[in-house]
């Protein structure tokens, strides 16, 4: 079984926290800047980097740029036939380190979930459902043909041919401008003049940030992901009630000033999954 290294590194700016990876030169390890992109990918996605004034994650910009200030949303999942209902086409036992599945629709390239997740969404009369795996890789395969996803840890519960698995990739490939209608989660903010499309930068996902305002908010209420204009905020409209009632979109964080709709607000976001 392959030995991950999983680093805490001390920098100028912060305390560097790798992913686990089974290969990485940490002598070139970059000091990070949280203000900069570059065109090359300098350390795995998704490092985050804990600062005095916040959580930040490594990311890959998806096709289009988005500019600073703009709430940033996870890649839209790369065709629906991943959601869920992937079949396992062979037993993985417990203590296996990967999953042989049949490649949905529109096939992928190799390692087009790297760091992402396969969870396990329906096994039949077997156990196992509720499993969620870390993808550590997998090769290029074509629609409808086997292909093997390696996972960086074991198997915990038997997997047979009647389990059913999901795919999503790493959250922080590809992000984009957060749609008016969700196709994923909120997962940080811009933290730069502008993130160019297919670079590679830092993007704040917990601390105060400036965000793109839509409509009134309100000093010391939640906001949430806005529905009207894209990369912006709403305030989290609620009911009380028995039950409450109100709004339903994904919370970013708590308003600290106001600004008038179409400019910017200070907020406290907290959406790292792990700070």
């Amino acid at each position: 079984m392959v030995a991950f290294i999983h680093k805490l590194i001390n920098t100028k700016q912060g305390v560097l926290v790798l992913p686990r990876v089974d290969t990485l030169d940490l002598v070139k390890l970059p000091e990070p800047d949280v203000r900069a992109e570059s065109v090359t990918q300098l350390l795995p996605i998704g490092t985050a980097l804990i600062t005095d004034d916040g959580v930040y994650r490594y990311a890959k910009c998806g096709g289009v740029a988005v500019t600073i200030g703009k709430l940033l949303q996870q890649a839209a999942v790369g065709d629906a036939t991943w959601i869920k209902d992937v079949a396992v086409e062979a037993v993985a036992a417990v203590g296996d380190t990967s999953v042989t599945i049949t490649t949905p629709t529109g096939g992928l390239t190799a390692n087009q979930l790297k760091d992402g997740h396969l969870f396990v969404n329906d096994c039949g009369t077997s156990t196992g459902e509720g499993a969620v795996y870390k993808i550590k890789s997998h090769p290029a395969a074509a629609a409808a043909a086997s292909c093997v996803i390696t996972l960086v840890d074991p198997i915990e519960v038997a997997l047979t041919t009647s389990s059913e698995v999901g795919l999503r990739a790493n959250p922080y490939d590809g992000v984009i401008v957060s749609p008016t209608t969700p196709t994923g989660v909120p997962v940080g903010v811009v933290n730069h003049s502008s993130f160019t499309a297919g670079y590679y930068a830092w993007i704040k996902t917990k601390g105060i940030v400036a965000l793109l305002t839509n409509g009134t908010v309100v000093v010391g209420k939640k906001c949430v992901a806005g529905l009207t204009t894209a990369g912006s905020v709403d305030t989290m409209a609620l009911t009380e009630g028995t039950p409450n009632t109100g709004s339903d979109q994904a919370e970013v964080g708590v308003v600290m000033n106001v600004g008038a709709t179409t400019e910017y607000s200070l907020v406290k976001i907290d959406l790292d999954p792990s700070w």
